[in-house]
């Protein structure tokens, strides 16, 4: 049998939604980057290459780095390049103060933040975490108290990163200001995964930290995925966020702290099903750094809409493991429409955290939430946080399609039909919708497709009012392997393709937008057996 009849007689057709857009695994070049991105300079990574970051990489003060959609950018795992005050040796990208990322991927191409080693199908576990650093951005905004004692006496207030033996050569470790509306770029479609190396005795790099990085920064459709410390963390400033997702993070998915305030819709953590750090949460919500004083300004007054925060299942009973949420010092959280389940407990509302529940008017409020949990209070201090009747937390079955640990695509963390996720809606939220948690039922998969969760076939696929691609034509000529198929309007068309069969897909050449009309996919003929198929799945808007 030639290898052309070979080719056209193993064509699979698959049309599984937004399901498994896997990066390419050939690209042009590895290109290692051992410079920073200096000041006055404007720098773009191309997908047509992949990048290797060879230490913690700083993009300066007056500089930007814009990386394209479809890019892999690699943390070192064996780093000999040390920088001035980061005791470890560590791999990073550093965004410093009135510096800029614009990493603006698409849910085709989404950029891709990973470790050194990964072949993006699979080969590096969940449990692998701390294989580098992780991506820090630094920014001008307000912060209510500063660990650094000069940087806490100073007005405006400033903080030097903790763990750092001090501020950088060039003040590249140092947050705070009084611009609250500071742009430190854009992120969008972007996934952070294997993170949390520890880049000082006992301190861990968060998966994505943001130090008082102001709103006119963009973060959308942002996944961390299997980082050792926090997934993100926000350390003042006012960014705001929507279509976040924490998974297998072993300490907090989203952790606050000293006078955050910003805006988030539309979160998603999964805790791993192993152990994790002591008082490993889906929240962790904190006001400052100084519980001697109350009140300090700017409060920690953050707003979170349409969360749905997975535990490591009911059976989870320890304290540290098993308890969704932490709120304490003197933290004014607003979370409201949102899901917690699969946690032995719900809410540990600490005796210094009760302060501004307590204020009149409260400027804290936890209200409207369903909790699928064992135990609403971890102690009395949070118990009428349940038993307020006008706050409507109840604690009942959320009815999600399913939540699995696997890469089984059994998590299905959408509402199912007769969920209370579709009752007691309050208004307020930035974009308004009729449902509780990330999702608005069984047809909205928001997270499928670009995520690590579900590329690699933890996440059930996105099924609903697709149309299965018809292929029109198949041919194998002059080198090139050719496809056409009657497109949908509204929808894009991907070949993949892998050789042997046992082995992962891989995207063959570009998504094609479809028109209405028959578009053409073809990429090179390789040399003996492959198989192929095509996956539809609707455009980004």
């Amino acid at each position: 049998m030639n290898q052309e009849h070979t080719m056209r007689s193993r064509i699979i057709l698959t049309c599984l939604g937004l399901t498994g857009l896997l990066a390419a695994s050939a690209r042009a070049d590895l290109i290692p980057v051992t410079e920073d991105i200096a000041s006055g300079t404007e720098v773009t990574w191309t997908a047509e290459n992949s990048y290797r970051l060879d230490t913690v990489i700083y993009v300066q003060t007056n500089a930007v780095l814009n990386i394209e959609p479809g890019t892999v950018v690699y943390g070192a795992r064996n780093v000999t390049i040390g920088r001035e005050d980061i005791p470890n040796l560590v791999s990073a990208l550093w965004v410093t103060r009135g510096g800029k990322l614009n990493a603006v991927g698409t849910a085709e191409k989404p950029i891709i933040f990973t470790a050194e080693g990964d072949d993006l199908h699979g080969n590096i576990g969940p449990d692998e975490t701390s294989l580098w650093g992780g991506v820090v951005i630094l920014g001008k905004a307000r912060i209510n108290s500063a660990k650094d004692a000069d940087g806490n006496a100073a007005t405006p207030k400033y903080d030097v990163y903790e763990g750092t033996d001090g501020p950088g050569p060039n003040g590249e470790h140092v947050f705070g200001g009084d611009d609250d509306a500071d742009s430190s770029g854009r992120l969008r479609y972007v996934s952070i995964r294997h993170a949390g190396n520890e880049f000082a005795p006992a301190s861990e790099l968060n998966a994505l930290t943001m130090g008082a990085v102001g709103s006119g920064t963009e973060l959308s459709h942002l996944e961390v995925f299997a980082g050792s410390d926090d997934g993100i963390e926000w350390w003042g400033g006012t960014v705001h966020g929507d279509h976040l997702v924490a998974a297998f993070c072993e300490d907090d998915d989203f952790d606050t702290d000293q006078g955050y305030r910003g805006v988030n819709q539309f979160l998603l953590g999964v805790k791993p099903p192993w152990a994790g750090t002591a008082d490993s949460r889906g929240f962790e919500t904190d006001g400052d750094l100084n519980q001697s004083e109350q009140g300090e300004e700017p409060i920690s007054q953050w707003y979170g809409y349409n969360a749905t925060m997975i535990g490591r299942g009911k059976d989870e009973t320890s304290s540290s493991l098993g308890v969704a949420w932490n709120v304490r010092d003197e933290t004014a959280p607003n979370v409201v429409n949102s899901i917690f389940a699969a946690w032995d407990k719900g809410l540990k509302l600490d005796s210094d955290g009760l302060y501004h529940f307590e204020t009149e008017p409260p400027s804290a409020r936890i209200a409207n939430n369903v909790w699928d949990v064992t135990t609403g209070a971890t102690s009395t201090d949070g118990e009428f946080i349940f038993t307020t009747a006008e706050f409507l937390n109840t604690i009942e079955d959320a009815m999600l399609g399913g939540i699995s640990y696997a890469a089984d695509q059994g998590l299905d963390p959408r509402p199912q039909a007769g969920s209370p996720a579709f009752e007691n809606v309050v208004a307020g939220a930035p974009v308004a919708v009729d449902y509780r948690g990330a999702f608005s039922g069984p047809s909205d998969n928001w997270a499928d497709g670009w995520t690590a969760l579900s590329q690699l076939g933890y996440l059930k696929p996105a099924e609903a009012g697709l149309t299965v691609p018809v292929i029109l034509d198949f041919s194998v000529g002059g080198g090139k392997v050719m496809v056409t198929v009657q497109s949908v309007g509204g929808m894009s068309y991907q070949l993949e393709a892998k050789s042997p069969v046992t082995g992962p897909w891989a995207n063959a050449g570009d998504a094609v937008l479809g028109d209405g009309d028959a578009v053409v996919l073809e990429v090179p003929a390789g040399a003996g057996d492959e198989y192929f198929r095509v996956r539809g799945f609707p455009t980004a808007p």
